[in-house]
């Protein structure tokens, strides 16, 4: 009986001492954005679209050899994905355009002189390669009439090993997206 009891004890032991991992959170930034133009003007930056299997906070890597999607359950964004995106445009369009008055909504603002609308079609990063988005967006007037249309693929390369470097790249092609829509509110 005694030694029962030791080998249960042993083994709650060992299972208390069992921790899952930490989880880590990662935002995208707005560091290295330089300013295109000091024009003035005021934009909304509404909600981003995003497919179903993007809006959560968890991390997706793609395997390039194969159909494989890993959901990195401790690899986190602080925000879901389309939040996280929407400040990052709304951060990239200030540094872009300084002078401009840019604010982040839910709806086309009528106040404002445009409203940018994304749709992420797809973000899927693969590990140790590249970052590819396939994004539609679009600039309206205050009225809500289309502007300027486009859907583009950006692609930022993988530059390191490991999550930080994905996140990284992630970052890199939502700037060049966002670098796309300020150069064509420019022309506006």
């Amino acid at each position: 009986m005694k030694k029962i009891w030791l080998i249960c004890m042993f083994v709650l032991l060992n299972a208390c001492s069992f921790r899952s991992p930490q989880s880590q959170f990662y935002v995208m930034n707005s560091n290295g954005v330089d300013s295109l133009s000091d024009k003035s003007m005021s934009v909304a930056v509404t909600k981003i679209k995003v497919p179903d299997m993007l809006d959560k906070s968890q991390m997706l890597v793609y395997d390039k050899d194969s159909a494989e999607v890993k959901i990195l359950e401790f690899h986190r964004w602080a925000e879901v994905l389309p939040d996280t995106i929407q400040t990052t445009v709304v951060n990239d369009l200030i540094a872009y355009l300084p002078n401009a008055y840019i604010k982040r909504t839910y709806f086309n603002d009528a106040s404002l002189q445009y409203s940018v609308n994304i749709e992420i079609n797809n973000l899927k990063a693969y590990t140790d390669d590249k970052v590819v988005l396939t994004a539609w967006w679009n600039i309206c007037d205050k009225s809500g009439k289309v502007l300027k249309r486009e859907q583009r693929t950006y692609i930022a390369k993988v530059q390191k090993s490991g999550v930080p470097a994905l996140v990284e790249a992630q970052t890199e092609a939502v700037h060049q997206m966002t670098r796309d829509i300020s150069e064509h509110l420019l022309q506006l």
